[in-house]
């Protein structure tokens, strides 16, 4: 995820340094009911309701923007029988990704690199039949010129599909705002904004899923997950560090309960050539 100001990815470089700790492991499963290495809000009920809409087959080949350690590109290569790709800016979840790939007998078919999404795709034009981003584009600068990187490296009718979990839809105020962005660069957007930037990079949105109440969810367990192994926390986070992940996961709650921000899910292609010509 690129959710850090500091370089290289540091902010997150902490965080998956002990990803795949007997801890987090066991919080994960706590939080999401399966651990397959996610972070965030994804969760294996939604991972499933994702593979078919992005027309992947044994053939195919799909990128995901902002992997961090993995789970969910190992889990729909898996599933979908096809090759994928992971890039994201944190070293150290690459590091976790590859180590999942291995271990999940998929390195022969997932390839990852470090790279920041800021910065252009490195990646040849119409290199992959579909991309996924999920809960990453709220960390990133400029969303137009990250959709057309996306657009570019798509063939013809490829598809990308994304989650924004920054669509303010409600009062928000300037302490929760700080509270919400905890983890770093986070850029908010009113309704219609990712229609907007998908349009400006002529990608055709097909389809926009609320899907805050999933997120809702996964954040209530995650704090539940977090006060049952308190002890064990503050001992490696510290009580400070700590406190600022409840009280996140707090602000999270409390904006997603009265509808002030929501997590919504785009599905938007490409254009597929002109046979006027």
């Amino acid at each position: 995820m690129n959710a850090s100001e500091k370089p290289e990815g540091q902010g997150y470089d902490r965080v998956y340094g002990s990803f795949d700790s007997p801890l987090n492991q066991k919080l994960r499963q706590e939080a999401y009911g399966k651990d397959i290495g996610q972070h965030s809000w994804v969760t294996v009920e939604e991972l499933e309701e994702d593979i078919p809409p992005l027309r992947l087959s044994g053939t195919s080949h799909f990128l995901d923007l902002g992997c961090g350690p993995g789970g969910p590109l190992a889990y729909i290569a898996e599933r979908a029988g096809c090759r994928g790709s992971g890039m994201d800016i944190s070293g150290e979840a690459i590091t976790s990704a590859k180590a999942r790939a291995a271990s999940s007998g998929l390195d022969g078919r997932l390839t990852l690199r470090k790279a920041d999404s800021n910065e252009p795709i490195p990646y040849e034009s119409g290199s992959f039949d579909g991309v996924i981003s999920l809960d990453v584009v709220l960390h990133l600068r400029d969303r137009r010129a990250v959709f057309s990187e996306v657009a570019r490296v798509l063939i013809p009718g490829g598809r990308f599909l994304f989650t924004d979990a920054g669509v303010i839809t409600g009062s928000v105020s300037d302490d929760e705002v700080r509270l919400r962005a905890v983890h770093g660069y986070t850029q908010f957007c009113p309704p219609g904004f990712n229609e907007r930037m998908l349009e400006l990079a002529q990608l055709r949105l097909i389809d926009r899923v609320d899907r805050t109440a999933g997120l809702l969810k996964n954040a209530t367990g995650r704090l539940a997950a977090r006060r049952a192994h308190q002890a064990e926390l503050q001992k490696i986070e510290g009580d400070a560090s700590f406190g600022r992940q409840q009280e996140y996961l707090e602000t999270v709650i409390e904006l997603s309960r009265r509808g002030a921000v929501s997590r919504m899910m785009y599905l938007a292609e490409t254009g597929l050539p002109d046979s006027s010509h």
